[in-house]
């Protein structure tokens, strides 16, 4: 096999490959980013001059996402070195690009992982395309609402997911998250070399990461829902999930506002197209919550945080003993191999290897491990939900019945744009096909046109003037610590592409990567499709600068 395989490199021409990298979040697994990885792969390489090569590192998944920043960045750093070697002794490819996206908790790790790839000099050899983070944290986690759950989970919350917990809400001796933000650091100036930041950011029913931490800013303007008109990007094409036709949901904040109280008195709620029963149903959303919780607050949730605990002990413990990769030394290899004249450690290349069959036999079926991580995450995010319902000061069944409200007609109505806008025929003709199974369509969507409108409202994506957004007035202004203040500032220096996303569903955290498959969540899976057209546009501009070249 070995012959073989070099054989194939010999008589192969080398071509340069662009390498994404897609970091899942917390009790998560490599199986979250396959609506990304989907999009990806069928929608860049026909934009791109280089080979596009996707990473999906599996090292830190499920309870080892306990385990801290450092220690999770190096195990993706080494299967990044890994999967460069791989490409190049197997494919010959010569990973000449990077792009990281990152999920959740993963975005923080992404943003590690750039601090020691631009200690060791990675970045002198690799350029940095892409960084997203889709629903990330990246100020930090914090409950503002003055009741004794939010107090109670300020306070025990940095003690049940391990190191990762304490430097999610910045409890951490070296402020982990500050340090990432300061200018001078190795983080920053990494970051700063990409070419491309794009963050997406829930505004509504994610109650993993709020709006305010994955958006970067000290405004909460969505908490009084009742009264807020939520109005998107206008003319945004139409694209078809299975069988159900929908619209991404970009959010415009230039025009999204807060409605009068007379207003309020008629208002039907912010409607989407394909809102589920359970949510358009108030009778049974109450009696599923009210079983959910007769279910969880005795049993489950005790459970699950006694579990959570048990390994946050067991984690602290484990990452000081712990061998860790040697990640300076492994890129000093791979520099002189991959990017130089020596051969590929065939060591490496069987390591690489056997990681791939471990990703792959990881996407067909999860461990035991992987089962119950999950259920905790999914209890977590369950316990949130049930105490927004009951305990959060703006908690009424009549916020969500309001916003299902007509969702039938809707469903017919394709309202992911608003009823006063012209639109401007860019539907058209679907043209291009994401996921063939058993030679059906998955996903279709008109590419051409998503490319098209992205290129219009780029600029309303770019504002950093927050006297532009109407929903961002002094009143939705949080009371933030300093280290927080100093993060959001610090952060908002570089030049983002920022995109509110509202989805109408259980939970947007899942929704927003559409994690459990295309088909899980139509809303999320076109909002995918239309943050690649931002990437295609990117890659255009690139590809003819560098054939003029």
């Amino acid at each position: 096999m070995a012959n073989s395989s070099s054989t194939l490199v010999e008589t192969r021409e080398e071509e340069n490959a662009h390498l994404f990298v897609l970091v899942h979040g917390l009790w998560g697994s490599p199986n979250h980013m396959h609506t990304i990885e989907r999009f990806l792969k069928d929608l860049i390489p026909s934009v791109s001059n280089e080979k596009i090569a996707i990473l999906k590192p599996s090292s830190f998944r499920f309870w080892k996402t306990y385990d801290g920043l450092e220690l999770n960045s190096q195990k993706i750093i080494a299967e990044i070195f890994y999967e460069i070697e791989t490409l190049k002794q197997k494919n010959n490819y010569n990973v000449t690009k990077i792009s990281i996206i990152g999920y959740s908790l993963g975005g923080l790790l992404s943003r590690y992982v750039i601090g020691i790839l631009e200690e060791i000099g990675f970045f002198d050899k690799v350029e940095p395309i892409f960084f997203t983070t889709f629903a990330t944290p990246h100020v930090g986690v914090q409950f503002f609402a003055k009741n004794i759950f939010d107090n109670t989970a300020n306070r025990l919350g940095p003690y049940l997911f391990g190191p990762s917990g304490l430097q999610l809400f910045v409890k951490d001796t070296e402020k982990a998250l500050r340090v990432m933000a300061d200018p001078s650091k190795r983080y920053y100036q990494g970051l700063k070399r990409f070419q491309k930041h794009i963050l997406l950011a829930n505004v509504r029913n994610d109650r993993t990461v709020a709006f305010f931490t994955s958006y970067i800013t000290e405004y909460s303007p969505f908490d009084d829902w009742r009264s807020v008109k939520i109005k998107y990007l206008k003319n945004l094409p139409e694209i078809k999930v299975g069988t159900v036709q929908t619209r991404p949901k970009f959010v415009d904040l230039t025009r999204s506002h807060v409605l009068s109280t007379e207003a309020v008195k008629t208002f039907e709620g912010n409607t989407q197209e394909d809102t589920s029963f359970l949510r358009s149903n108030r009778i049974v959303k109450i009696l599923v919550v009210l079983v959910l919780a007769s279910f969880f607050l005795p049993f489950w949730i005790p459970l699950v945080l006694s579990t959570s605990v048990y390994v946050s002990i067991y984690s602290m413990i484990k990452i000081r003993f712990i061998t860790r990769p040697q990640v300076d030394k492994h890129w000093a290899k791979v520099r002189d191999t991959v990017y130089g004249s020596a051969p590929v450690d065939p060591k490496d290349a069987k390591i690489g290897e056997e990681q791939r069959n471990m990703r792959a036999k990881l996407a067909r079926q999860e461990s035991f491990k992987g089962d119950t991580s999950r259920m905790t995450g999914n209890a977590m995010e369950n316990m949130l939900y049930a105490e927004s319902r009951f305990v959060a000061k703006n908690s009424q069944f009549k916020d969500d019945e309001e916003a299902a409200r007509g969702s039938v007609e809707a469903a017919n109505q394709y309202e992911g744009r608003d009823d006063d806008e012209d639109d401007d025929g860019v539907d058209g003709e679907m043209t291009s096909i994401v996921s063939v199974k058993n030679n059906q369509r998955i996903v279709s969507v008109n590419i051409e046109a998503n490319d098209s409108i992205v290129n219009t409202h780029l600029a309303t994506l770019k504002l950093k003037d927050y006297e532009r957004f109407p929903l961002f007035t002094p009143k939705a202004k949080l009371e933030m610590d300093e280290d927080k203040l100093y993060i959001i500032k610090s952060l908002n220096k570089l030049d983002w592409v920022k995109i509110p996303v509202y989805l109408d569903c259980w939970n947007a955290h899942d929704g927003i990567v559409s994690r459990k498959g295309p088909r899980s969540n139509a809303r999320g899976t076109s909002t995918i499709g239309l943050w690649c057209s931002v990437l295609r546009n990117h890659l255009k501009e690139t590809f003819v600068s560098e054939d003029q070249n």
